[in-house]
């Protein structure tokens, strides 16, 4: 008796380590938004960034990095390229000028909108076929790992 190849790929990742497997995951996932960013040479770090700063305009830059856990030396090159590109604007604070905080330019905006749209059609295979319910379920329990693992912000 053989087994069909879903079997058999479940075999495999079964006995596999959580964190293993939420590493094996990101990747998965990376190579997808990796694949979008590739044109206008943007690693899926600066599109995790990016992302973030759409969703959370204005925070303080460590912020970003705490909340996307990057170190600082990183997410500065990562920032770097993005205002290179014209995607975001740093932004000194007024009542702290060591201070600086992330906004989005209009092209950033609008560059953001197209990944987003194109990491929708793709959502079916990063996905992996999950039923809508089961990647709430997962994205809730990512939420909850996440909230429970993370430095406070």
């Amino acid at each position: 008796m053989s087994m069909s190849e879903s079997e058999l790929r479940k075999g495999i990742y079964k006995d596999i380590d959580f964190a293993v497997l939420l590493q094996i995951a990101g990747r998965r996932v990376a190579q997808h938004v990796e694949a979008i960013g590739k044109e206008a040479r943007l690693a899926a770090g600066h599109l995790s960034v990016l992302g973030m700063v759409h969703r959370r305009p204005g925070l303080v830059q460590n912020v970003y990095g705490a909340i996307l856990a990057i170190n600082d030396a990183t997410l500065g090159r990562y920032v770097d390229k993005l205002v290179e590109h014209g995607l975001v604007l740093r932004e000194r604070c007024d009542e702290d000028r060591r201070t600086v905080r992330l906004n989005l330019t209009d092209a950033g905006l609008s560059y953001i909108q197209l990944v987003k749209s194109r990491l929708a059609d793709v959502r079916g295979e990063i996905t992996g076929g999950l039923a809508a319910s089961e990647i709430s379920q997962l994205q809730e329990s990512l939420v909850a790992f996440l909230v429970g693992e993370e430095p406070h912000v």
